[in-house]
């Protein structure tokens, strides 16, 4: 039997009580769970026959994870009737995606990738959820840099109705032809006169009618903070996402063969071994003559989660490579994202200073070794780990920059863990307190190679 937070009890109440509905709850706060039983209700009672659940591929691992916190019986129905999918692959080939057809509910997770509404993914959720017959929408960011446009895509994907061959805002026009004698379509231009003003590009500039569309957003919504949920731990549980491994066929060489020759890379022995089999799901590998890339989701999966936060949001990331703090500061640098980095090359020590003061700097990116003890870092209440350390005390001293005298929130943890990688098992042993030691590489490699040879 589960058991539901106070907060998670009324998101579950209002998604029972309405057939359309958003939750507004800041990661962490676990909004997938009550997700999950309102669409058991919906599939026990004979609602529905099938759900559709779109994610951001970082989002789509937890709802795998919560799915298994149910009874078996429970599992087995979820997992027979939920189709998850991430967002990049739902709406590929559009009319001729296996997703375009009826669902009897589906639900956004990170909403906010609709809030583009002429997007092609935007188009085509608007048209799938006219068919569904239940809709929700998840996201703690449902207006980002303040552009409150962009509520219209998230809001009509939650009642609207197709009319020659346009989507239409049922909650819009319903509410627009409720205040006047006018008739009203519910269409993105109406709700643009209604409460945006327009700049001389034709894009909206300021806002009016702003209390009149934050009643309507209210009406159809319940917010959350993580600071609001007085009954969550003070440190949240480990939340891990499960990162594909895109080079199987070079880390099936390097760990069986200690070498990739067209590289000209040799791992002549275990520690050696260990670091490039690590740097490879990190995306790099590190030889000689350089550096070499390598494929990796890591980068993207960062982003995404980056992209989920309010703009005003501070975090901190810690990864273990200099080259993997290289890309990540480019990753930064590109989505136009201020932050200072604290490793190894830092001259100014207190830099991190900087980071808790300065409202302007979003994101501190720390090398584990330099910044994982003696700082404060209270100012953020999240810590992403890009990459696991091998040594227990280390993560644990890192957890504790945000834990601190000073912090006002609960503070949450994510892993990205590469998937049937070395990556998994540093994790296990780091999760058990214990350093990933010598002799839980040799063991692991004896696993690995066993599993290959049979």
């Amino acid at each position: 039997m589960l058991n539901l937070y106070k907060h998670q009890k009324i998101a579950l109440s209002y998604l029972r009580s309405n057939s359309f509905f958003a939750l507004f709850m800041e990661q962490g706060t676990g909004k997938t769970i009550p997700s999950l039983v309102r669409i058991l209700d919906l599939l026990k009672s004979g609602e529905i026959k099938s759900a559709l659940v779109v994610a951001p591929k970082s989002a789509l691992g937890a709802w795998e994870r919560d799915i298994n916190l149910f009874e078996e019986a429970e599992q087995e129905i979820l997992k027979e009737n939920i189709t998850l999918i991430n967002y990049d692959k739902v709406w590929r080939g559009k009319e001729k995606s296996p997703y375009y057809r009826k669902y009897g509910c589906i639900i956004l997770d990170e909403a906010h990738n609709i809030k583009n509404r002429t997007s092609q993914r935007s188009k085509f959720l608007l048209q799938i959820a006219a068919w569904a017959k239940y809709k929700y929408i998840l996201t703690g960011t449902p207006i980002s840099n303040g552009q409150l446009e962009n509520i219209w895509s998230l809001y009509c994907f939650l009642n609207p109705y197709i009319n020659r061959g346009r989507t239409y805002s049922n909650i819009f026009k319903e509410h627009m032809e409720g205040n006047t004698s006018l008739t009203y379509k519910g269409s993105y231009a109406e709700f643009q006169d209604r409460y945006c003003i327009l700049n001389k590009y034709h894009k909206p500039s300021s806002y009016i009618n702003v209390k009149e569309l934050q009643r309507i957003i209210n009406e159809h919504s319940y917010r959350i903070k993580k600071s609001e949920c007085l009954d969550l731990p003070e440190k949240l549980p480990d939340e891990i996402i499960h990162v594909e491994l895109k080079e199987k066929a070079l880390y099936k060489k390097l760990h069986n063969d200690s070498a990739i020759l067209e590289y000209d890379i040799l791992a002549e022995n275990p520690l050696s071994r260990m670091i490039k089999l690590r740097q490879l799901c990190a995306g790099h590998i590190k030889t000689e003559d350089g550096i070499i890339e390598v494929k990796t989701e890591k980068l993207d999966i960062l982003k995404e989660i980056i992209e989920g936060y309010e703009d005003d949001k501070k975090l901190v990331i810690f990864a273990e490579f200099k080259y993997s703090i290289k890309k990540i500061s480019s990753l930064l640098e590109e989505l136009k994202i201020s932050f200072v980095v604290l490793d190894g090359d830092q001259k100014d020590k207190k830099i991190w200073r900087r980071f808790q003061e300065d409202k302007s700097i979003r994101i501190i990116l720390c090398q584990y070794q330099t910044a994982n003890s003696g700082i404060d870092l209270f100012a953020s209440d999240t810590i992403i780990y890009y990459e696991p350390t091998l040594r227990s005390q280390i993560l644990e001293q890192s957890r504790d920059r945000i834990h601190r005298t000073g912090q006002t929130n609960k503070c949450s943890y994510i892993h990205l863990i590469t998937k049937g990688t070395i990556e998994v098992q540093i994790y296990k042993a780091l999760a058990s307190y214990s350093d990933f030691s010598d002799k839980l590489f040799l063991q692991y490699f004896n696993e690995y190679r066993r599993s290959y040879s049979k």
